[in-house]
């Protein structure tokens, strides 16, 4: 019994010390790994790079990370691995550097494609190296010496292509889409005049084209050709236009040969039918329509012009295109259509385009207007109308690209009739403004509570108001909640009030983004609107090209 008991007190005395010991362990044993983090650094997982960020240019791609945690003093160096492939199970090449970060050319990567990048930091003493921090994918666009298309220079089966001088050029290769690549020497001449004129494509077809120093990028382009044009009829100087409009089937495409057309004092009634005019040359400088005025009349009827220039002068023409229906103005009217497409147009008294002559907002349906590649001017100069008044025009797309608009009346756009749809996109794209407004309206957009969604993008706008005009302190006045205004990469001199204060814009519901102020000297009278060479406008644009109506930046 008497070792029954010591064996007990032992076992007691054993358990107690057992707890004490294990207690003592539970204390030290966090305080130790703290230490050992703070002292050695030998967490991989510390040791790892982070907050990776890459900046990229059409050339290069600059590439930097945080350094590790607790690294300060370490003379730590880092692994860079560059694949097009997101698992890294093909690396294109690595870079080593002793900083938190390395800069990557078109010299390394391909351009226009996809790549990945993973960083680790390098093994250092008795630290192994990290786990590697991998990046999203990322693509350098490459250098840009192409210059836009002329739209006019774009054929069914050729193209003008224009660049940049550079002598080191030597090739451009063509691709269509779903096709295969040729290559076309650059002749000693094209390369010094930076134009080349490709025959032989194929109409109605997507094709890439690629300039190149040896095997080097140095542009790219993607444009498609025309389709064929069949014509429903053609017809030459001397024939009645007149006649043959109001004789056209619906969807009929008249072609003009080059010359003069007179139409006297007469206009052009387009009822219930949709008509394309186009020149066969599409050169607007050999084609010429002198004119009154087009009327669009009742439920289908549209316009298609296409290539020709359009004198009002000879007729006092009041308007360019005017909305009317087909027996009364107050009737309901679907219309299709109006797109102009590489024309000049010029000397209207009242206005480019009236939609006001129903009865209430909305009574006049359009899908869409078109204004691309296009001179206007001398229209609405003194007019108390706008350029494009649209104030009873339920439409859905107004789309202004490449396009010149001078001494064009006291506004660009009126649609402020409230309307049921839903708000309509407008957009104004590559296009030069210059000399207009008065009677204290919104210069560029007048909707009032019409909800809209406008875009004024990489444009320049000048010498705003007209001579003796006064306009809104507002530019853009669109007070409906649901509307939109994004003014970005655009270029504004003499752009004020009547007191000579800029204008402004809406306080809410607004991007403004990259707009410059370059004064160009540009006046009232100006008409040729060409950029300086070496001008900071010639590179500014969303696409890093000139900004303003591409006509003018050859």
């Amino acid at each position: 019994m008497a070792i029954n008991r010591e064996r007990m007190k032992f076992t007691k005395l054993l358990n107690v010390y057992t707890l004490f010991f294990l207690g003592i362990m539970v204390a030290i044993l966090p305080s130790c790994k703290k230490d050992d983090v703070n002292s050695g650094l030998e967490d991989p997982r510390i040791f790892k790079p982070g907050r990776l960020s890459i900046q990229t240019t059409r050339t290069s791609a600059k590439i930097t990370w945080q350094a590790p945690l607790l690294s300060a003093g370490q003379q730590l160096t880092y692994t860079t691995e560059f694949s097009p492939d997101s698992t890294f199970a093909s690396k294109e090449f690595a870079k080593e550097t002793d900083t938190t970060g390395v800069t990557v050319t078109d010299a390394d990567l391909a351009v226009r494609t996809k790549y990945y990048v993973r960083i680790k930091a390098n093994a250092f003493g008795d630290q192994p190296e990290s786990k590697w921090l991998v990046s999203s994918g990322f693509s350098i666009s490459g250098e840009q010496l192409f210059l836009p298309l002329r739209d006019l220079e774009l054929k069914e089966n050729s193209v003008v292509l224009r660049w940049t001088v550079n002598p080191e050029l030597t090739a451009i290769s063509l691709t269509p889409k779903a096709g295969n690549t040729t290559s076309i020497p650059i002749s000693a001449q094209e390369l010094i005049s930076g134009v080349k004129t490709v025959t032989g494509i194929l109409a109605d077809t997507t094709y890439t084209a690629e300039l190149f120093s040896a095997k080097k990028s140095r542009g790219y382009l993607t444009f498609k050709t025309p389709p064929v044009s069949i014509y429903t009829t053609v017809l030459n100087p001397g024939d009645d236009l007149a006649s043959a409009i109001s004789a056209a089937a619906n969807n009929a495409i008249i072609g003009l040969n080059p010359g003069v057309y007179n139409t006297s004092n007469s206009g052009f009634t387009l009822l219930q039918k949709t008509v394309t005019l186009k020149s066969t040359s599409g050169n607007p400088s050999d084609t010429r329509v002198n004119f009154k005025e087009f009327t669009l009349k009742g439920t289908g009827a549209g316009i298609n012009i296409s290539g020709i220039e359009f004198d009002g002068k000879a007729a006092a023409s009041l308007y360019f295109i005017n909305l009317g229906g087909a027996s009364s103005d107050a009737e309901l009217v679907t219309f299709t259509q109006v797109t102009m497409e590489n024309c000049i147009i010029h000397d209207v008294a009242t206005s480019l385009m009236r939609a006001d002559r129903g009865t209430a907002g909305g009574d006049y349906k359009m899908n869409q207007i078109v204004i691309r590649n296009t001179l206007i001017y001398d229209v609405a100069a003194s007019s108390n109308y706008l350029f494009l008044h649209l104030n009873e025009l339920e439409f859905k797309v107004l789309n202004v690209t490449k396009s010149t608009f001078n001494n064009i009346g006291r506004g660009m756009l009126t649609c402020s009739t409230v309307l049921t749809s839903t708000p309509p996109v407008i957009t104004f794209d590559y296009c030069t403004l210059n000399n207009f407004g008065a009677n204290n309206m919104n210069v560029l957009i007048s909707a009032g509570a019409n909800p809209v969604k406008f875009n004024m993008t990489n444009s320049i706008i000048a010498n705003v108001p007209r001579p003796s005009g006064t306009v809104n302190d507002l530019a853009v006045g669109a007070t409906a909640a649901e509307s939109f205004t994004v003014f970005s990469n655009n270029n504004t001199f003499n752009f004020n009030n009547a007191a000579g204060v800029p204008l402004k814009f809406p306080a809410t519901n607004i991007t403004q983004i990259g707009n410059q102020s370059v004064n160009l000297n540009w006046t009232a009278t100006t008409t040729n609107f060409t950029l300086p060479q070496g001008s900071v406008l010639r590179t500014v644009s969303s696409a890093g090209t000139a900004i303003g109506d591409p006509r003018w930046s050859y």
